[in-house]
């Protein structure tokens, strides 16, 4: 009898043989390290070396048939018939069959196989089968072990970046704290998370948020703040274990929140009833409390600078209505009180001033929409840029009393960036006259075309040496760039005790004139 293509029986009760290579083949039989049994075709047992016996003792349920020659296999190992069998009849059929990672449960007893089953043959016809095995089943599960590890550690570590991404979303410290903690409560099982913040001011701990929302009573409230007082006092992670004698149904959590030595407050986590926190989620639990640490400082200065920006902007907000709109509104009065008066001595004079009273309050109005436009810059879209140079030489008249000539012909709209650009040059030439040139009068032109936009501003003032690098001062390289910036020809000419003439000119490009 042979076992086709690869093996020789040493079955003696299906062929003898006899001879040196019997002898071989019984003790290669016998002290093989994987298991060897012969099966005949009705799948019994009929014989088996050491190996496989050890293997039954290990892996055999108590409930199963006595390992004896002759027990059926699925007498002996109930329970792996729906993997085994398929692969036995395949065998039967004259094929080699080999098969890595097999796993066979037999009523509870897991176990992991290599085999090879090849078919018995014995004058062409197939007589049994010779099983072939090798137990990984030690292998098979450390290496399930590790991959399950893995793929733990992949997924708390994607975990903290979906947390990291959610802290970083925003810098505004509720929204930062809501879309982080319901990552949390959805990622790691948690049934509610929240955290406590320290205030900056009183010092006290105040509950900030708690997802899913939902209502606590104060005497929890009050407990629950002690024990925060505690853990952040000690700076170190409380776990609470289920206890239910004492009415803790839940896992909790207790993280302080600190960065840079600040102490920030507490992040609380409340796992699901019935269950635990083991120790890689509390090292998961740090490490998110670590990054919202950063996102709730990085909030706060953010807040912070917030609010000294607003605090700033209303300062030089006041100080513009003190030294604008304020000073002309009280020249404007004292005039009021004191025309009456002037009117009944001297009538052309009284008239004068009246004028002068009209130029003030009509300067102290375009001072208000100037600031205006400062406060909403979607003031320079929204009004015509001879208008908003208008507003400004009514300032500045208000402000210098001085005589300004302003002509203009807007028969089309220039773009937005070429209207802000004008509009800033305006700005700072005015400021410059009303600083620096000692003028009486200033002219004003603005030209505004289909192809064309043109500003000419001059005045009869001391003048100052323009290729001299040191009045860059002036904010003439501002008012450089701000032309270039459009693609606008700037030009400027000026000399000592001789006026200054600026000069900007920019062409439509292509297809701005549809």
């Amino acid at each position: 009898m042979k076992i086709r293509n690869e093996f020789q029986s040493p079955s003696e009760e299906l062929l003898s043989h006899d001879g040196w290579q019997a002898d071989l083949l019984e003790l290669f039989f016998e002290r093989m390290p994987m298991g060897i049994a012969i099966l005949d075709k009705e799948f019994r047992i009929q014989r088996y070396n050491p190996t496989w016996g050890d293997f039954a003792t290990r892996y055999a349920p108590s409930t199963g048939a006595p390992l004896t020659p002759g027990v059926g296999y699925f007498e002996h190992l109930p329970g792996t018939e729906r993997i085994a069998l398929p692969l036995f009849r395949r065998a039967l059929t004259g094929k080699v069959i080999r098969k890595n990672g097999i796993r066979l449960e037999a009523e509870g007893v897991e176990s992991y196989w290599n085999i090879v089953l090849a078919p018995l043959t014995e004058g062409g016809e197939t007589i049994g089968i010779i099983n072939i095995t090798v137990d990984v089943t030690e292998q098979t599960k450390l290496r399930h072990n590790l991959e399950k590890r893995i793929e733990e550690r992949t997924r708390e570590l994607q975990v903290l970046l979906d947390v990291t991404a959610a802290a970083n979303r925003s810098l505004d410290l509720k929204e930062t704290l809501e879309a982080t903690l319901d990552l949390i409560v959805a990622l790691v099982g948690a049934s509610r998370s929240g955290v406590i913040l320290l205030d900056e001011l009183t010092g006290e701990l105040v509950p900030y948020s708690l997802r899913p929302t939902q209502d606590v009573t104060s005497t929890d409230l009050m407990k629950m703040l002690s024990i925060c007082r505690s853990v952040l006092d000690e700076g170190t992670t409380l776990c609470v274990t289920p206890n239910p004698e004492e009415g803790l149904l839940e896992p909790g959590a207790l993280i302080p929140l600190s960065n840079r030595g600040n102490k920030l407050g507490v992040l609380v986590i409340v796992g699901s009833q019935g269950g635990t926190f083991s120790a890689t989620q509390l090292a998961l639990f740090q490490s998110i409390a670590d990054q919202l640490s950063v996102a709730i400082e990085n909030a706060r200065l953010f807040a912070k600078s917030e609010q000294a920006a607003i605090a700033s902007e209303r300062n030089r907000l006041a100080r513009d209505l003190h030294d604008a709109v304020t000073q002309t509104l009280f020249s404007s009065s004292i005039i009021a009180e004191v025309l009456p008066k002037i009117w009944e001595r001297n009538p052309e004079e009284g008239r004068r001033r009246l004028e002068e009273l009209r130029q003030l309050t009509r300067g102290a109005l375009s001072e208000m929409r100037t600031l205006l436009v400062e406060l909403r810059p979607a003031a320079l879209t929204d009004t015509d840029l001879g208008e908003l140079i208008g507003h400004q030489v009514n300032a500045f008249v208000a402000r210098t009393r001085l005589k300004v000539r302003y002509e203009r012909n807007c028969i089309y709209h220039p773009p937005i960036e070429v209207k802000e650009a004008f509009y800033r040059i305006t700005q700072e030439a005015f400021n410059n006259i009303a600083k620096h040139a000692e003028a009486t009068q200033v002219a004003v032109r603005l030209d505004c075309t289909k192809h064309l936009a043109e500003l000419l501003i001059t005045d009869n003032g001391i003048g100052f040496d323009a290729q001299r690098s040191d009045h860059e001062g002036l904010g003439l390289g501002i008012m450089r760039e701000r032309a270039r910036n459009v693609e606008a020809q700037f030009e400027i000419h000026s000399q000592p005790f001789n006026g200054t003439r600026i000069h900007i000119v920019r062409r439509a490009q292509p297809g701005e004139s549809k």
